[in-house]
């Protein structure tokens, strides 16, 4: 079947969409070299920025030829955060079995304070999350939150505002943005010198790294004490990412220093920011404590270091593989791969491709596990459904109220499917709220915990 006729069927009336958020929703079925079809579905929605100002966001849903007839088969969803996945990338994972969901590029000047994902925030993955997991053919408990660098950081935090999640798998993600932006204002110099330095990396470093702190300024300041940089730092919310999570990074990252994840990894720090005052001296193994599994791996053979490449070409890429599972009591994977110190340039030394998709193969496997659900989870779920702001005071990052209740709504149900001790975890943890905090319907906590009374 070459036309769209089963994406439509597939997608039927489209998301649940309470708070009315979607404006445009197309599709169409791409044929594949080998015959099979891709389905695309594109949206065109809104949502708010950080000071609570409505925007237009767009994004694509690739669906797998699997789902052409019913009954469907659970199919898992790999969902692309911050950054748009190249249509290659996507279309690769799609042929492995996956739903892909990728927000698109937003247009310059089009969302406050500007389109990068460590500047705009993380509300446009927020929404469009709520959107997915709102879809007849998703099962909101089997996805993949993933992303590199600031895409990496927007995918922690939309780990953090899941439930249930099936995996976090995240390549040199900012972890500390207050040490990032420290560390952000200290190169800006180097970066932005007339003339500039010369180095064949400068002009994306350029491009990328003016803009990005032009935006943290216009949105925080840059007085690095305020609450927004801490605030918004995902060592600063932890304890709300419940499900697995997989991190990789290297030693010789300029761009995202290892040093905000810990220090004396492997050998002494090679970037630092020059100061690190108060919240950018938290570092990620510090705040993380047992539930860390840190791993060292070496570049794989025959590995191309990039300055030995043409950056103004495609580049071939050596696989990395991954650890595929967490050691016994953690919840975190973090891998370093061993590249020797940083020098000035991007993310890598070698030309690399890691591979979390065992890793996050294993987790949905697995599936979710009883204690996904904890006191801190389920206040900030109680939270969103009262519509208090939980991720930074003084921001807006809630969806709209009817939507963040649905989506809480869908989420404890599907938690709660799980087995008889999903439901008992729930009704003990909600049992344990004073009573004015209850704000769930009587009528759903019913339903959520089997209970007739």
């Amino acid at each position: 079947m070459n036309d769209a006729t089963w994406v439509k069927r597939l997608v039927g009336d489209g998301p649940d969409d309470p708070a009315e958020r979607v404006l445009e929703l197309r599709t169409e079925s791409r044929p594949m070299p080998d015959g099979g079809d891709v389905g695309v579905i594109s949206l065109r929605f809104t949502a708010e920025d950080l000071r609570g100002a409505t925007y237009e966001a767009t994004a694509r849903i690739l669906v797998p030829s699997a789902l052409e007839e019913e009954p469907y088969p659970p199919v898992p969803v790999w969902f692309n955060c911050g950054y748009e996945l190249p249509e290659q990338m996507a279309l690769d994972r799609v042929l492995r079995g996956w739903i892909v969901v990728t927000p698109c590029e937003p247009a310059p000047d089009s969302v406050f304070p500007g389109a990068n994902p460590l500047v705009r925030g993380p509300n446009t993955d927020f929404v469009l999350a709520h959107l997915v997991r709102g879809m007849p053919f998703v099962d909101p408990a089997a996805i993949a939150y993933a992303g590199g660098s600031a895409g990496g950081y927007a995918a922690l935090l939309t780990a953090a505002e899941a439930f249930p999640a099936a995996v976090s798998a995240t390549t040199v993600p900012i972890v500390n943005l207050t040490y990032q932006g420290a560390h952000l204002f200290a190169t800006l110099p180097t970066v932005a010198a007339d003339p500039p330095p010369d180095h064949p990396a400068v002009p994306v470093l350029r491009a990328v790294l003016v803009p990005m702190a032009e935006g943290l300024r216009a949105a925080y300041s840059e007085d690095l004490s305020g609450t927004g940089w801490s605030a918004h730092s995902p060592v600063e919310h932890v304890d709300r990412i419940t499900c697995p999570v997989a991190a990789v990074f290297s030693t010789a990252d300029f761009l995202v220093p290892l040093d905000q994840v810990g220090s004396g990894i492997v050998g002494p720090p090679s970037v630092t920011a020059p100061s690190r005052p108060g919240h950018a001296s938290v570092r990620l193994l510090d705040v993380l404590g047992d539930r860390a599994d840190v791993r060292v791996v070496p570049v794989p053979p025959g590995a191309p270091a990039m300055e030995d490449l043409d950056l103004t070409q495609v580049v071939a890429e050596t696989p990395l593989p991954l650890p595929d599972r967490l050691g016994g009591g953690s919840s975190w994977l973090i891998t370093v791969v061993d590249e020797g110190p940083a020098e000035f340039g991007g993310h890598w030394r070698h030309a690399l491709a890691p591979d979390h998709e065992p890793f996050a193969r294993r987790a949905l496997v697995e599936g979710v596990r009883v204690d996904q659900l904890t006191r801190t989870k389920l206040d900030q779920l109680l939270d969103r459904y009262r519509g208090t702001e939980w991720l930074a005071p003084g921001f807006s990052h809630l969806d709209r109220p009817a939507a963040e209740r649905r989506d809480v709504e869908r989420g404890l149900r599907a938690y709660c499917a799980h087995s008889p001790a999903h439901a008992r975890r729930f009704a003990e943890l909600y049992a344990e709220v004073a009573e004015d905090g209850r704000v769930l319907p009587d009528d759903l906590v019913r339903a959520l915990t089997g209970s007739s009374a």
